[in-house]
């Protein structure tokens, strides 16, 4: 039986919801899986609706380099066949592989955003590429990142996208509302996410004449800096961090779903609020703009700047019923056939063969 570790991020996110996905490939191959959580926060114990062992190294902002040897114990506990790696700990993996599994396969999943690229991607792309087996990227930006700058070879590098949870998808049909719209993005709240636009856009002149709220899902550290930016605190509510059922009644609450964004890897939030039948307005960048098709009525992109947003979400109110339900069909139709659970565990299952040929 083939044994897998997942080393992650510990925080809820868009990586621990693709975990929870591969986490099926022990229903879907002869393996068995483990969980590896390193972060400052629990975030959750259950990664997987299977019931796999989760493990949690706690690490400080900053710090969590220092902490490899505490990362290695558990590794060397599990005794892990393959390893997929969805953050920076390379180190602990490399130093198991050298000294207790030679034969070890470990795979770098790259969840990061092309345009957010730092000297720890270059680092890990670029020193360790002789000792990983193979690259997942999300996007075809990244594939060219891995392929161009990186000079890594193609046949080590596969394009898998995020798939659609399937405890997202919902047939639910929203309630009409009653006097006021709302808004919403869930994530990470960091420099990486432009939340502040959303709250701009909300607050601009072109959208005066409509009562719409801002509801954002997921914590970090700008809310404070968010909060001193809104004029009307009734307007917008900060939720914190939602676990899966909290999250998904958060999207019902929705009538229309904004990924305001300096750029993505392939966003899990876009899938599970197409999932849950929301109008998706996404910012024109990296990761989202090969993703999103406005001329097949797949999403609405915007410009990342308050005006263009606020544009988009007017111009969104204002369209007929049939046009707004044609979105929403097209875009379910959309992840259904290309981004289900089933699809991406196949391509999955492609990488861990090809490493056991």
């Amino acid at each position: 039986m083939l044994k897998i570790n997942h080393i992650l991020y510990s925080d809820l996110g868009g990586v621990l919801d693709v975990c929870k996905v591969l986490g099926n490939l022990d229903k879907a191959t002869i393996s068995k899986s483990s969980f590896i959580l390193v972060g400052p926060k629990r975030g959750t114990r259950k990664v997987s609706a299977t019931n796999q062992k989760t493990h949690f190294v706690k690490t400080y902002r900053f710090f969590s380099f220092f902490y490899f040897i505490s990362i290695l114990k558990v590794i060397v506990n599990e005794k892990p066949d393959l390893i997929f790696l969805h953050n920076y700990q390379i180190i602990p993996v490399l130093l198991f592989k050298f000294l207790f599994n030679g034969n070890l396969k470990i795979v770098y999943i790259d969840h990061k955003a092309y345009n957010l690229k730092n000297y720890k991607d270059f680092i890990i792309s670029s020193l360790f590429k002789s000792f990983i087996n193979s690259f997942v990227v999300l996007n075809k930006d990244n594939y060219s990142y891995y392929s161009n700058y990186i000079k890594i070879n193609t046949k080590k590098i596969h394009i898998i996208p995020n798939a659609i949870n399937n405890f997202y998808l919902n047939n639910y049909k929203k309630k009409k509302q009653k006097s006021f719209l709302i808004v919403g993005m869930a994530g990470r709240i960091n420099k990486a996410k432009h939340h502040e636009l959303i709250i701009d856009s909300l607050q601009h002149n072109i959208l005066k004449k409509f009562h719409i709220k801002g509801y954002f899902a997921g914590d970090g550290e700008r809310v404070n800096f968010l909060k001193k930016q809104i004029n009307n605190k009734n307007n917008f509510k900060f939720f914190g961090i939602l676990d899966s059922k909290k999250l998904k009644k958060w999207y019902m609450s929705l009538d229309i779903y904004i990924q305001s964004t300096k750029g993505e890897g392939h966003s899990t939030s876009i899938l599970q609020a197409m999932g849950m039948n929301l109008p998706i307005l996404a910012s024109n960048v990296s990761g989202i703009r090969n993703f999103l098709c406005p001329k097949k009525n797949i999403g609405i992109v915007f410009e990342n700047n308050p005006k263009s947003l606020a544009n988009k979400i007017k111009h969104y109110i204002q369209l007929s019923s049939y046009k707004k339900n044609k979105i929403i069909r097209s875009q379910k139709n959309f992840i259904l056939s290309n981004y289900s659970e089933t699809k991406i565990l196949k391509e999955y299952k492609k990488v861990i063969k090809k490493l056991y040929l």
